[in-house]
């Protein structure tokens, strides 16, 4: 058994019932966050049928958190019922992984609110299709041990040139994932396979 947030507990089954299983806990065990850097992931979803192929990707490869943005360019604008299964589908993907942190879906928010949490964060970077730029692996190679870093994903169409500026006053590095364009899932699956690879 775990809860989401680093803990696991071992047990004996004592009782069965038809809607519950009863547990003796025998011991618990705290287990340290997965990656060496906790990654949240900013991202403009992308049309439906690939947002939780996005959740359950990237919580297989270890990020932290997902945040929905609402950008200029978005294709779709996630409510509530959206995020919960999104969270769903992260617990079900953290159980088939073996993780014992399930990463947070926050609730979907403008590019404005977003950017006035990136003081809660160690370093930023913001992801373009540019493969003249530092690769997102080397950035996040920069950033020490246990640090927490917001990664910065974009719409299918790209952010906005507004948007792009708001990102990089803000303090984001600009980043290259791939020397091709990638759709929005693909480069939040590049972020999180560039954070794995991490001692």
């Amino acid at each position: 058994m775990f809860d989401g947030v680093g803990h696991e507990a071992v047990g004996v089954i004592v009782r069965i019932q038809r809607r519950a299983l009863h547990v003796e806990v025998q011991r618990i065990i705290q287990r340290p966050f997965e990656l060496s850097r906790k990654i949240t992931l900013a991202v403009a979803m992308g049309r439906a049928h690939r947002q939780s192929y996005l959740v359950e990707k990237c919580t297989e490869l270890g990020v932290a958190a997902i945040w929905p943005i609402m950008a200029d360019r978005s294709v779709t604008r996630p409510g509530g019922p959206a995020v919960d299964k999104w969270q769903r589908r992260a617990i079900e993907a953290a159980k088939q992984s073996g993780r014992a942190w399930v990463p947070r879906i926050a609730d979907s928010q403008t590019l404005a609110a977003a950017l006035q949490r990136t003081g809660e964060f160690d370093a930023s970077s913001v992801a373009l299709p540019d493969p003249h730029l530092t690769s997102v692996g080397a950035f996040l190679a920069l950033q020490r041990a246990g640090s927490a870093v917001l990664v910065w994903v974009g719409p299918e169409g790209g952010w906005s040139e507004d948007e792009r500026q708001s990102l990089i006053q803000s303090g984001a590095v600009p980043t290259s994932l791939s020397p091709t364009v990638l759709r929005t899932e693909t480069a939040a699956v590049a972020v999180c396979a560039a954070a794995a690879m991490l001692a």
